[in-house]
């Protein structure tokens, strides 16, 4: 039976691995085993759509005859080469990749993903009393001026205990961009090592980006800095979205729809000013980290996600 009420579920991963089998057990992800159980899933109970066909919904042009899924991967990890894309490649579903171009094109680890690593090696007190000492350290004023209102980092990291949120919304949105960066490195060459050969061990190349194209995924923009726009000046926020779209259009194949992912992606993550730029660079949409369902009346510059942990309790309820 057709009904004109059926909505879009966006689902967001990011580390998808076989966590006990890696350097980094302690990294927050999913197993391999309970993501090919969440596929089967969704694929059981959903119309697994292609951007094209959720964007053709959202437009009011098709009528699905059950509630549409599409899958989002954000970062631009070799899990999503590696393992993700062949499974999704078994059951036939497009997946949508987002990619952080820096990472790709000059190989070095987003400070987000540092600061996932450095916990997962060190533990969060640990990790997060040696980022403070050398932030006291050296730039002594950086903590003083920056401002972390708890309920606001809350909100923008739901997932986590509060010390977690008020440490990653100090570290992501509140310290000064340049500084953050010299404190994590600082702390990531000593415990870690190599950012380089990091890098190239974490994400997908541009060989096999476009490999995964080729098999029936999509690539999404993602930022060429990973930072959210909303703490950009308007100079850097049109360098970091021109650059990275520069880049995806030399190194990638075409394609006929362009997604995009906020980075961190809730709504004090981005700004009207930000979807205007990526709408003019020629992105199709863009996906936030809002949690909820999307239909007709969902802008497609700010199409919803429910994050993949929970996920089909959420939206089973």
């Amino acid at each position: 039976m057709i009904q004109d009420n059926w909505q879009l579920h966006a689902v967001m991963y990011h580390y998808v691995r076989n966590l006990p089998d890696t350097k980094y057990p302690r990294i927050k992800g999913m197993m391999l085993d309970e993501f090919r159980t969440q596929i089967a899933w969704f694929a059981s109970r959903y119309e697994m759509a292609t951007l094209d066909m959720a964007l053709e919904f959202l437009q009011g042009n098709y009528k699905p005859a059950k509630d549409l899924c599409i899958l989002t991967f954000d970062d631009g990890l070799k899990e999503h080469y590696t393992d993700v894309a062949p499974i999704l490649a078994e059951y036939k579903i497009q997946g949508l990749f987002g990619v952080i171009t820096s990472a790709i094109e000059d190989h070095i680890v987003a400070p987000v993903h540092m600061n996932h690593f450095l916990t997962a090696e060190l533990g969060f007190d640990a990790y997060r009393a040696e980022f403070l000492s050398w932030l006291q350290d050296s730039k002594p004023d950086a903590l003083s001026s920056a401002q972390v209102d708890p309920q606001v980092a809350q909100y923008s990291y739901p997932l986590d205990s509060q010390e977690a949120a008020r440490f990653k919304f100090l570290f992501n949105f509140a310290l000064d961009a340049d500084i953050r960066d010299a404190a994590v490195k600082a702390v990531f060459d000593k415990h870690i090592g190599d950012e380089e050969s990091f890098a190239r061990e974490l994400y997908m190349n541009w060989e096999e980006v476009r490999e995964i194209q080729r098999g029936g995924m999509l690539v999404a923009g993602h930022t060429h800095w990973h930072r959210p726009l909303s703490t950009l000046t308007d100079v850097e926020m049109d360098v970091d979205l021109c650059v990275s779209r520069s880049l995806l259009d030399q190194n990638l194949d075409e394609q006929k729809l362009w997604p995009f992912s906020y980075p961190y992606g809730k709504k004090n993550s981005y700004s009207e000013m930000a979807m205007r730029k990526v709408q003019q660079l020629g992105f199709t949409c863009a996906f936030n980290t809002e949690s909820g369902v999307n239909n007709t009346k969902t802008p497609v510059f700010e199409l919803n996600r429910v994050d993949c942990n929970g996920a089909i309790e959420r939206l089973n309820a």
